[in-house]
This record gives structure tokens, C-alpha cells and sequence, in this order.
């Protein structure tokens, strides 16, 4: 897609007036639009009601007087060809189909249905769906979902499923993380994978890119998108459908075909595309690869409070596929001018509880720790593990909150100053029980992960989540350099 083609889909990401044809007291659309920025501009179209939302509620979109250059098609699927001449016919540039029942249902009349609106969309109108959510940018106000951030940022999605996309919004607002564009592009029948893929490439308010796909109608073009945008920026993708019950689950679900798993690792390779697992390691990895530099080997130093933990978190590193080399001579020395001896231990993962807890008498702080191994020759990233506030509590009794505030600064500027000043990789992991009913544990926790995410940290719940996510910077730091090579 040429730098022309590419500005030409604008009008997809930011129209400036919206109808919602299917308009209802309850569909998410209408609350969603009528949320955001574009809130002046949005019209309701259903011929059974004369107001909605406080609004008036148009019978057809040919009555809108104002000029529309986007629509939200939620009507019954045998209706879709109808309301989309319509929106032909008043000039409509981009039509979303939310409406699902067609392909993916694999009866043949339906196939025939979305022949039918596909040719009825052909070089007309720029067509998304059917059978999925649309677009939601924080931008121009394009939304689906009604409580999602406002706030824009670096991430790209791009996802064939609707569902996905909702989740991969919701949960990324809890993990802080801000969105330039998602996409849920569902059948496919007009704007694809690719054409999206292009797009967010050259989108200067894209950082990186996280794909989930399930199938392709056009791999030639898919490979040198993916190609294209890998040489521009992080692309991270989750392939659905690799089992073969999976594979046939795709196909009723988008009506893809999804392929062998194995040619579509070859392809992520070949393209320079990091393939991921799940979908929690790809929204993961997505926060990762927006906010912290990349680590140039795959060497892991691990700040701990607990030999037994210490023992697991070294093969969780070395399962997910980095290394936790010992520290050099040089670091050992200078940390056991700062360490107490007696219960710690100065080797990787470094168990240094005394100056963990900031305790009085301490030689160093854990900012100076921090310090010394973010100069070893041999570490490339540190993953800080915190996750000691009920302990702390029973300790401390409520002396504790002071103790804890001084605390979260000390890691915070040692933190800052291994990543700002020294250029190293840091990840933290916050730990809480997700079933802790505790709500002081759940502030201290909330007030230590804002404290990290004000200063633009990545923060995960459990540690194999930031240890995965530091693998996959470190597999993008490698696809990077070939590349460039």
C-alpha cells in the first residue's frame, strides 16, 4: 500500500459524523459514541423508535440532513444488503457490519448473503465485518465499548475477533496501557488484516503492533504486510486456531481458514513477527515493547526478598528462555559492602531482604543495588519482584504505610536510574493474591504499581508474566538486528 492508499483510509479512523443504524435503549454503540468527543456528531437510525438517548432517532440513514461519513450497521443480517445501499446512496464512506449470521455460520445461503453485501460494497463504499466490533480510537472519538480510556498511546491491535478486542481494552486499561487504534475486523470481506496492518505501519501514533488472527483470505499479501510492518516497528501476533479442533472453531467463528500451525510460525519468521502464545502474553508483551528499552542480551538479574522464591524464579527465567548468569566479581564486591551477610544472598537472584525492607542500620539502600547491577557486564535486564505488603503489615502494624511510601521511592529512583541513566531494561511485578479480599493490601499494592507506572514502568500481577515479557523483548531486540544486518 502506497503512502497515497494509506492516507486515503483516514476517513476509517477519523470521520467526523456517525450514525448508528439499529440504534436501541441498550445496544453498546450508541453509549459507547455518544461518550466520547464525537458525541455532537453521532445520529440513531431505527424506523420503530422517534427518539433515543435523549436523542432524535432517524427512520432511515437518507433522512439525516448532515453529510455521514461513517456507519455502524446493527440490524438483522438479512437486512445488512439493503441498509448498505442505503448508505451508498447517501455517500457513506466507511460502513462497519456488526451484525453477524453470515459465512461463519458455514450454511450456504449465508455464504451467498455475504457474496451479496460484498459485492454490493465493491469499490462503493470501504466495508468492515461483517461480524465484528469496529473500531475504537481514542483519537477521533470512534468507540464500541462505552467505559474504555480515552487517553490515546502507543499501541496498534489488530484482531479478528470481537471479543478479543473488548478484553484486550479492558484488561490494557488495567495494566495502563493506552491505544492509538483497535481494530476487529471479523468476515473480512472488503478491508482485511492487511490492509490494517499497512495502515498502522505508517501511523506515526502507533508505537506497536498486536495482532490475533485466525485465518487469511490472501497470504501473499498478508506476508508482505506483516514484512513491511516488522521492519518499521514491534509487531507481537497470537495465531488462533493451531489444534485442530482450533482450526475448526476458526472457521465457524470468522469463517477462516486457518492453516497448518506450522506454516504460520514460518511466516512470523520469515517477517520478523514475534509469535506468542496466549493472549495475556501478547497484551504483555504489547506494554512491554511500548514503554521500555530493549534488552541487548539475555542475561536476567532478579531482585528478591526469599531464597525459596529465588530458586523458582531462576527456572522460570531459564523455561521461558533467558539466562541468570552470576554476577561478576566486581558487582559481588561492591554489594557486599551494602548486604548483611547473614540470611542473604549476593549471588542471582539476589536475596537482600535487610536493605529490601529499607531497615535502619542498613550499609545501602536498594536503589544502590539497583544501581550496581544495572552496571554488570553480564546482566541485561532486571525484573524487580514486590510483592511483601502483608508481611510488612503484621510487622509493622500501622506504622507501616510511612515505612512503605519511602520504601516504593527507593525502588522507584533506583529503578529509574538502571533504565534513564544506565539504559538497562527493567521490569517490575507487584504481586497481589487475585483473591485477597484484604482492601489495605489492595491500596498499598494499587499505590505501589501507580507509583512505578507514573514513571512510564511496565508492571505485571506475577512474576513469569514480566519474565515472559522480557523474553519477548529480547527475541524483538534479535529479529531487530537481523533485519538491520
Amino acid at each position: 500500500m502506497k503512502a497515497e492508499q494509506i492516507r486515503q483510509l483516514d476517513h476509517v479512523f477519523y470521520p467526523s459524523t456517525v450514525a448508528v443504524i439499529g440504534a436501541s435503549d441498550d445496544d453498546g454503540f450508541s453509549q459507547a459514541l455518544l461518550s466520547t468527543k464525537l458525541s455532537d456528531s453521532v445520529f440513531l437510525v431505527n424506523p420503530r423508535r422517534s427518539e433515543l438517548h435523549g436523542r432524535r432517532c432517524y427512520t432511515t440513514i437518507l433522512d439525516i440532513e448532515e453529510e455521514i461519513d461513517y456507519v455502524v450497521i446493527a440490524v438483522p443480517a438479512l437486512n445488512v444488503p439493503g441498509v448498505l445501499a442505503e448508505c451508498i446512496a447517501k455517500g457513506v464512506k466507511t460502513a462497519h457490519v456488526f451484525s453477524a449470521g453470515f459465512s461463519e455460520t458455514g450454511l450456504e445461503d449465508r455464504k451467498a448473503l455475504e457474496d451479496e453485501v460484498k459485492e454490493t460494497a465493491r469499490g462503493r463504499i470501504d466495508l468492515i465485518g461483517p461480524n465484528c466490533m469496529g473500531i475504537q480510537c481514542p483519537g477521533s472519538g470512534l468507540a464500541f465499548i462505552p467505559d474504555a480510556s480515552s487517553e490515546e498511546g502507543p499501541v496498534g491491535v489488530i484482531s479478528q475477533s470481537g471479543t478479543f478486542a473488548e478484553q484486550f481494552l479492558s484488561t490494557g486499561k488495567l495494566r495502563n496501557i493506552r491505544f492509538s487504534k483497535v481494530v476487529s475486523y471479523g468476515n473480512a470481506v472488503d478491508l482485511d488484516c492487511p490492509d490494517f496492518l499497512e495502515y498502522l505501519a505508517h501511523d506515526s501514533r502507533t508505537g506497536v503492533i498486536a495482532l490475533y488472527m485466525e485465518g487469511t483470505r490472501n497470504g501473499e499479501r498478508l506476508k508482505a504486510a506483516m514484512s513491511e510492518a516488522s521492519r518499521l516497528k514491534p509487531v507481537v501476533a497470537l495465531k488462533g486456531g493451531i489444534t485442530e479442533h482450533g482450526r475448526r472453531a476458526a472457521s465457524s467463528h470468522t469463517g477462516s481458514l486457518a492453516g497448518a500451525p506450522e506454516i504460520w510460525s514460518s511466516l512470523f519468521r520469515q517477517t520478523g513477527v514475534v509469535q506468542v502464545e496466549s493472549f495475556d502474553e501478547l497484551r504483555d508483551a504489547a506494554l512491554a515493547l511500548s514503554c521500555a528499552p530493549l534488552p541487548e542480551g539475555d542475561g536476567a538479574a532478579i531482585i528478591t526478598n526469599s531464597g525459596g522464591f529465588s530458586v523458582l524464579e531462576t527456572d522460570l527465567c531459564v523455561k521461558a528462555g533467558l539466562e541468570v548468569p552470576q554476577f561478576t566479581e566486581a558487582t559481588k564486591a561492591e554489594l557486599s559492602k551494602m548486604i548483611p551477610l547473614a540470611g542473604t544472598s549476593i549471588s542471582n537472584p539476589l536475596d537482600a531482604w535487610p536493605i529490601y525492607y529499607n531497615l535502619p542500620g542498613t550499609p545501602g539502600t536498594l536503589a544502590d543495588a539497583i544501581g550496581v547491577l544495572a552496571h554488570d557486564a553480564n546482566i541485561h535486564s532486571i525484573v524487580l519482584h514486590f510483592d511483601e505488603v502483608s508481611y510488612l503489615r503484621r510487622v509493622l502494624g500501622e506504622a507501616v504505610e510511612g515505612l512503605l511510601r519511602e520504601l516504593i521511592k527507593v525502588m522507584v529512583q533506583g529503578c529509574k536510574y538502571a533504565r534513564d541513566e544506565v539504559g538497562k531494561t527493567v521490569m517490575v511485578c507487584v504481586a497481589l493474591d487475585a483473591y485477597s479480599e484484604d482492601e489495605e493490601d489492595r491500596r498499598y499494592h494499587l499505590m505501589a504499581k501507580k507509583a512505578f507506572e507514573d514513571e512510564g514502568f511496565p508492571v505485571y500481577p506475577a512474576l513469569n508474566d514480566a519474565i515472559k515479557a522480557v523474553f519477548n523483548l529480547y527475541r524483538y531486540s534479535i529479529a531487530r538486528r537481523t533485519r538491520l544486518v
